[in-house]
């Protein structure tokens, strides 16, 4: 019993430093605001963090914390970039070239997209000398896109190998924002993705991450609902329905969860309804049922204590 009780201090010990460890990486990093170059960038990380794993992590809590996603807001059409080459040698010397300015440009504009991100944890863990690779493919960006099979790629992560396995890390789904929407912060939970997270809102086109985290055909996963932070956080099942298109015509809508917290408040909203609802809630055990009586059509949203959770294609 005694040998119990000091191996549940050893955890819960562990458990809180890695906490604590995520927080002072974060608070850390937050002081460097006046970097202005990728190398810049490396050395502060070098002096101030030992392992690769503190190193990674404190590259994308800066990226998460620093770099503001931003679209260009240029009204002018830009023609298709073309490069020009000898070889694949010559190639991929250009693109190195390409994406090293588009890496430099991000650290001292404090601004980017997807891609930009990527590219800064790329040079960061190529710094360091840890493998890493980055991985395109294709994520929904709003609900409106469920069960439309994408036409192109349009999104960029990063797989970093550390202790020897690969971790899958998404720094633009890790940008997030205080209470007040005011301050950015950096969230952890798109560090080191869960395959089975990782299923749920990322498409590689590689065929090698494809089957790393056994992902289905591109249309299963067009068809799947639309999931936010907060259900991703939660660590829940959605046992049914699998597909985010749901019939109009039946009134009695259900979904089920598995270990959903039960203290979760859940509430739903069509789109254009000014209040969120709240459902019918049935728990046994390890499984919450909800249950929606509505013919209405359009696009339905549950919210994980008032955040946006799941959504789903009714009648469209």
């Amino acid at each position: 019993m005694f040998k119990k009780f000091i191996l549940i201090v050893l955890v819960l010990s562990f458990i809180t430093s890695e906490s604590q460890s995520d927080v002072y990486i974060k608070n850390k990093v937050r002081n460097y605001t006046n970097i202005k170059s990728s190398h810049e960038l490396f050395k502060k990380i070098e002096k101030d963090f030992i392992t690769d794993v503190s190193r990674v992590k404190a590259g994308y809590a800066w990226i998460t914390l620093h770099i503001k996603y931003q679209v260009s807001n240029s009204l002018l059409i830009k023609e298709p970039e073309q490069i020009l080459y000898y070889n694949q040698e010559d190639l991929a010397n250009k693109i190195q070239k390409k994406n090293g300015k588009l890496v430099e440009k991000a650290i001292k504009e404090k601004a980017g997209v997807c891609e930009h991100m990527a590219l800064v944890l790329h040079k960061l863990c190529n710094y360091f000398s840890i493998e890493n690779e980055l991985i395109k493919g294709y994520v929904k960006n709003s609900p409106d896109e469920i069960g439309s099979n994408p036409r192109f790629k349009n999104h960029i992560w990063n797989a970093v190998k550390l202790d020897k396995k690969w971790r899958l890390i998404d720094t633009t789904f890790g940008v997030d924002y205080d209470s007040y929407f005011d301050r950015a912060e950096s969230n952890f939970t798109y560090f080191d993705i869960p395959k089975e997270q990782m299923r749920l809102t990322h498409y590689p086109s590689d065929e090698k991450w494809l089957t790393y985290i056994n992902q289905s055909t591109i249309k299963s996963f067009s068809a799947l609902p639309m999931f936010w932070d907060s259900f991703i956080e939660a660590k829940a099942e959605l046992v049914s329905p699998k597909i985010g298109m749901l019939n109009d015509e039946e009134k009695r809508k259900s979904f089920t969860f598995r270990n959903l917290d039960e203290n979760m408040k859940i509430t739903y909203k069509f789109e254009n309804e000014n209040f969120t609802k709240t459902p019918r809630i049935r728990r046994s055990r390890n499984y919450t049922n909800v249950i929606i009586n509505t013919r209405r059509k359009g696009i339905l949203t549950l919210y994980f204590n008032d955040e946006s959770a799941l959504a789903f294609r009714v009648g469209e």
